[in-house]
């Protein structure tokens, strides 16, 4: 097997073990998300952000191995993998352990923006009770959270 085989297959290899651990973090922001302790959002963030880093030095390895190769286009690649078992068995775990993330990470920003709609719902009823006790403006018209006449003043 020649040199940029192995250090393609390492490649591969590498970033499925740090994207698996990107898993794990992951899961780790789900289940906080989930429990609504956004305390515990700051580490879980840190990791996510280092992990990350490193995937982009790591792809950065996989991607030189493949321009040294020539290979512009997965049509490309999946042609010269056709006879290399093990640097395939890396690949298609790679890409493998990005679907699974892909699909975690999606779902942490459903369970986001869901927290953030309910909290701008919580908000505008807040604002909107908050406007409804102001009284009103000189010209009758409601007040905004800023100011306003109360009732019974001149």
């Amino acid at each position: 097997m020649s040199d940029v085989v192995l250090r393609f297959t390492a490649a591969c290899e590498s970033e499925t073990a740090q994207l698996i651990r990107l898993g794990e973090v992951l899961n780790e922001e789900q289940r906080v998300l989930i429990g609504g302790s956004a305390l515990y959002l700051e580490p879980v963030a840190r990791a996510k952000v280092a992990l990350l880093e490193e995937l982009a030095s790591l792809s950065v390895l996989r991607e030189r191995c493949l321009f040294e190769l020539g290979i512009q286009t997965p049509e490309v690649l999946h042609d010269w993998l056709v006879d290399k078992p093990a640097a395939t068995l890396a690949w298609h775990a790679l890409q493998g352990a990005l679907h699974k993330v892909q699909a975690i990470n999606n779902l942490n920003g459903q369970f986001i923006n869901d927290k953030l709609e309910r909290t701008d719902e919580a908000l505008n009823v807040l604002r909107e009770a908050a406007i409804s006790t102001l009284g009103y403006e000189r010209d009758g018209s409601a007040p905004s959270l800023g100011g306003g006449r109360r009732f019974g003043s001149v």
